[in-house]
């Protein structure tokens, strides 16, 4: 019976020691999407354009409001007048902000993937001064789920903070405000995407 015990006791021990690394071994990184872009406007510039109202009216989407506190409100709306659930990024909240260092917020899937936008991903970007006349910005979105929905979705927005969100950025500091009469006809042609940062 003892005999028994120690042999129990000692394929448990092994369980518990050889299963934790089997898993490990196994576990895909955490996967992130990272990209970053170069903007010649100064720092304060670039802040305010992403944490006001008016700022980011000029390079985001015509209506979006941000209470710039832990847990805020905040919604990007590219369809302002279409029915809720329909207009865009809703009902997302500001997770931290340090004053023109970072600032971090949940973000939704587009409507056209119900199942995942009732889900949600975290956004931090990071500004970095880089000379009186230049920031940079390193965008970082996480907690993405697997499947193929989520790689769809995960594919659809390198796509649009790559070739939309962070080029218009650049765009409306560098050149003007965007034009949103007509979106997305009126929208600049030909931008250079943001550098994406493989993982």
């Amino acid at each position: 019976m003892a005999m028994k015990f120690k042999l129990w006791k000692g394929l448990w021990v092994l369980i518990i020691l050889v299963l934790p690394e089997k898993i490990l071994a196994q576990a895909q990184p955490e996967r992130a999407l990272r990209m970053s872009i170069e903007i010649n406007a100064p720092l304060d510039s670039v802040w305010a354009r992403w944490t006001t109202d008016a700022g980011r009216k000029k390079f985001f989407a015509p209506s979006s409001r941000m209470e710039l506190a832990t847990l805020g409100y905040m919604e990007i709306l590219f369809a302002p007048q279409a029915p809720e659930g329909q207009r865009g990024a809703e009902n997302n909240r500001v997770l931290a902000v340090q004053e023109k260092q970072m600032l971090s917020f949940t973000w939704d899937a587009p409507p056209q993937f119900p199942e995942i936008r009732k889900q949600r991903t975290s956004v931090v970007l990071r500004f970095y001064k880089v000379n009186d006349a230049k920031t940079l910005v390193v965008f970082n979105q996480s907690g993405w789920g697997t499947g193929t929905d989520w790689d769809t979705v995960y594919k659809y927005f390198t796509n649009a903070w790559s070739t939309f969100v962070l080029p218009n950025l650049k765009y409306s500091l560098e050149v003007g405000p965007l034009n949103w009469s007509d979106f997305p006809k009126n929208l600049p042609q030909g931008l250079k995407p943001a550098e994406v940062i493989p993982n």
